[in-house]
Order: C-alpha cells, then structure tokens, then sequence
C-alpha cells in the first residue's frame, strides 16, 4: 500500500518522459535544422487559443464541455493508444468513439486533479501525505487512488473490465466535483505562484514549436487530410503538451502529450 500511495504524487514526473512509441511523440519531433519557423502571427494565434483551453479548464475542472469547442470533432481516431497506455491497442481498436472519449475525458479529469494535487503541495518534496488526502475527503481521495487508468502497471484488454473501471472512475469524480468546487485550489497562493513561474520558465510557459505531417505519419495515422500543413505542440504551464493543427480557419486540439520541458 505505501508503495501505492507513492505512485501518484510521482505521477507528473514520470509522465514527463514521453514514451517514443506514442501516437502523441511522433508528433513532437526533436528540433533540426529544417524544422518549419513559426511566424509571429501564428506564434500569437497558437498561444492565445492554448491559454484559453488552459484558463476554460482551470475554470471548468472538467474536461468533457471543452471537447466540441477545442478538439477535432474525431480526435479519438487518430490514436492507436489511449493517453496513458493503460489500454492495449488491440482492445482500443475495437472501442468506439463514444467509448473512447469516456476513457478520455476520465483519464483526463483525474490526471487534471492529481496536477491540482501536485501544484497545491506546499512541501513538494513531502510524499508522507496519502494522495488526494490534502485535497478531498478521504473516502474520495481513497478511491481516486485506486484507480488502475492513469497510474500502476494495469493493462486492459477485457472490453467489460474497462468500462467498469470507467463507470468507477466516472462517479467518484463527479462526487469530487462539489469538494474541489468548494475549495477553489486554482486560486491558493500556492497554485498562482507555480502557474506564474511556469509561464515564465521558457520551457513551459507556452513554448510553440512547429512540424510537418510526414509520409508515416500520414499511412499511419490518417492525417492526410492535414497534409502540407503545420502542426504546433505547446508546452502548457499546467504540464500538458498540446498538439493543435487548423481545420479551416480555427484551430483545434489532435491530441495531447505530456509537457516537454527540456
């Protein structure tokens, strides 16, 4: 159990190390001579559209109502993987994109609330703590920490066992909500002191860097449609990197990363 309760306050330094097989990775290609230069216009486009998805969900804490406004309306597609790759691309593949978003916006609302976590820690340095326990209630905070989607070794590869372990996860972030609502942590000392010295760390502070759409990337992901153009990565002082393109005339979410910070 001790070693359990270490995983997550942990968490956000493991997730750092992007894995280089990832979907998400490919994307964030080591910088080289000919990478594409990002003009100011789009640097300033780039920048004011990922702050605001950081501001709505810093507001929301939840990231289900910002997906039709902020994301390809088929971003699941283009994955072979779920975000943490706690799910085998054998048993993804058969998931359909109702599925996928579930798992995605459940993954998500709780890595947002273990970076709440991480960020309102006073003593960052001090894991003595059970996660979620400075947060939430401990009943909640329990059963957050159990939860096989984001950290641990688990695997699924059982469509049931999955969506159970969803459904779980679904209901005690929405008994979470009232708490953190509450509490307001977005606005402690602690959390406003992090966020200004990671928007101002060149790393995080909404770094954009700019790639092409390549051939492999192309047949195997289905981003043909997206041929010829940009792709952005951003480095967002919350920890998320965010891999946006244009469709049409607004840009738009593909997926997400962890944060460089190189």
């Amino acid at each position: 159990m001790k070693c359990q309760q270490r995983l997550i306050p942990l968490l956000l330094a493991a997730i750092l190390i992007a894995d280089g097989n990832s979907f998400g990775s490919k994307l964030v290609r080591a910088p080289r001579q000919d990478e594409p230069v990002v003009t100011e216009n789009e640097r300033e486009q780039v920048r004011k559209f990922s702050k605001s998805y950081v501001e709505r969900l810093l507001k929301t804490r939840n990231v289900a109502p910002l997906l039709k406004e902020f994301f390809l309306s088929d971003f699941t597609s283009f994955s072979k993987q779920d975000y943490y790759e706690k799910v085998s691309p054998e048993l993804y593949a058969k998931l359909g994109p109702k599925e996928r978003e579930r798992l995605f916006v459940a993954q998500e609302n709780l890595g947002y609330i273990i970076t709440l976590d991480v960020m309102t820690n006073p003593n960052p340095g001090d894991n003595s703590d059970h996660p979620f326990r400075r947060i939430l209630p401990y009943r909640i905070a329990k059963e957050l920490n159990r939860s096989r989607l984001v950290e641990g070794t688990a695997t699924f590869t059982n469509r049931g066992e999955l969506l159970k372990e969803v459904n779980e996860l679904e209901k005690t972030l929405l008994k979470a909500r009232p708490f953190l609502k509450r509490r307001n942590l977005e606005h402690s000392s602690t959390f406003l002191e992090k966020i200004r010295r990671f928007e101002q760390d060149p790393a995080l502070g909404y770094r954009i860097r700019a790639s092409m759409i390549d051939e492999d990337l192309k047949r195997e992901s289905g981003l043909a449609r997206f041929a010829g153009q940009k792709v952005f990565s951003v480095d967002t002082p919350i920890l998320i990197g965010l891999i946006v393109v244009s469709e049409g005339v607004r840009l738009r979410i593909l997926t997400m990363v962890p944060a460089d910070g190189d």
